[in-house]
């Protein structure tokens, strides 16, 4: 009796332990199931020696070993320096994953690999980094950023896309009609090419219907909610505190027909409310000052008026129409007539006029006339200087800058003759 009983206990331990191993080999064979990948055979990682060498790639981060792309049979797989296989000859496709640019590092030996319709990406000893999807694109604007956080790809899922890191783990999911960084564009000193580069901290635009909304791609958070018209770039400031002076990017944000901004800094957002709304400058233009010192031109309601980088009304919008501050002026209309206010609003010019504007653009390399304004008063043209000084008389039909004559081709009663400043 005791030796069936014997029997019995050494059984149903062999049961117990053939059910525990596969209660725990299951899920990872699901795991691999579910993430598309093929599992290997012993067959598929014997290196082979009657292969075609499609390309071959150096990889400095890995001591100057190299590996290959080759096809053996149709099938394509990874060998290196050794020709031992470290990607399975059972792929439809492989290409390196870095894009065209190849100063680029950052993805160095990352591998896209295609099966049977579905895209993933493995590393250079051959582990796979993501799952399996309909695509998964590069987007080469990572190679201007060395922050881990920014080595970032597309991916494909249902016809849309989202975002994952170079691990393959999900940083936004896949529900966007498109998804793309925040991008900027600078002018080298004599250079008239411009140069884009990616904003830092870096920020990705997520799109679906016609909408956009904010990720901070450096934080890992998101800022705006998937409900705006558009998110674009504005510009640099730099903004004075007492302690120290710091860099924001500003971002003009849409919301049906409104205008609104948000500052880098501190991820203050302005409510989109404004029909125009205009890039920052302190006094002189410059992009450099206190935030309630950092004013823009903006339109609501019809009207005209300035505002600060706190959101705060500076000059107040009463003006029919405006135009930017030039140096510390600018010209403003109230009804018909036209005249010039600083930047608190006072205006700089006893009178007012029926058209009103600059001699020169801001282009202009002779700084004298820059400052020379055109009006027309009673329905005469003269010239006016910055301070509201006469310098040609309000006597003329039609009045034309000559620079090169340093004068003025006139017309006064039907007859035409040139004019210099220097003679009035």
């Amino acid at each position: 009796m005791n030796l069936i009983l014997k029997n019995l206990l050494q059984k149903s331990i062999f049961l117990f332990s053939f059910l525990v191993g596969i209660y725990f080999t299951l899920p990872s064979l699901v795991l691999a199931q579910n993430n598309g990948w093929e599992t290997s055979t012993e067959e598929d990682i014997t290196p082979k020696t009657d292969t075609t060498i499609i390309e071959r790639k150096s990889l400095l981060a890995y001591g100057g070993d190299s590996i290959k792309i080759a096809s053996i049979e149709g099938r394509l797989g990874v060998l290196n320096d050794t020709n031992a296989v470290i990607v399975p000859f059972q792929y439809d496709k492989i290409s390196f994953f870095e894009g065209e640019d190849s100063t680029c590092t950052r993805w160095e030996g990352t591998l896209l690999v295609q099966s049977r319709g579905k895209y993933g990406v493995l590393d250079a000893t051959g582990k796979p980094l993501t799952a399996l999807y309909e695509k998964i694109e590069f987007m080469p604007e990572t190679c201007q950023s060395s922050s881990g956080k920014t080595k970032v790809m597309l991916f494909y899922n249902k016809g849309k896309v989202g975002l994952a890191d170079a691990y393959g783990n999900v940083v936004i999911r896949p529900s966007y009609d498109k998804i793309e960084f925040i991008k900027y564009y600078i002018t080298r000193y004599g250079d008239t090419a411009k140069i884009e580069r990616v904003l830092k901290p870096e920020m990705i635009i997520a799109k679906k219907g016609g909408k956009s909304g904010l990720f901070d791609l450096h934080n890992n958070v998101p800022l705006l909610r998937s409900e705006y018209n558009s998110i674009e770039y504005l510009q640099e400031v730099k903004v004075k505190t007492k302690k120290k002076t710091h860099s924001t990017h500003i971002l003009k944000i849409k919301q049906g027909t409104k205008y609104g901004f948000l500052t880098l800094h501190n991820k203050a957002v302005l409510v989109p409310q404004y029909d125009y709304l205009g890039e920052f400058s302190s006094e002189r233009g410059k992009t450099i000052g206190e935030a309630e010192e950092l004013i823009t031109l903006v339109q609501k309601n019809g009207k005209w008026g300035w505002i600060n980088l706190e959101g705060k009304e500076i000059i107040k919008m009463n003006y029919d129409a405006a135009e930017d501050f030039r140096k510390d002026i600018a010209f403003v209309r109230k009804g018909r007539k036209w005249t010039a206010i600083d930047r608190k609003g006072k205006q700089t010019l006893k009178d007012s006029y029926e058209e009103i504007k600059y001699l020169a653009l801001e282009t202009e390399q002779n700084a004298f006339f820059k400052t020379l304004i055109i009006a027309k008063q009673k329905g005469k043209y003269g010239i006016l200087d910055i301070e509201g000084k006469t310098l040609l008389n309000f006597e003329y039909d039609k009045l034309t800058f000559s620079p090169e004559k340093f004068g003025f081709n006139v017309e006064i009663n039907g007859e035409e003759k040139f004019v210099n400043l220097k003679k009035n």
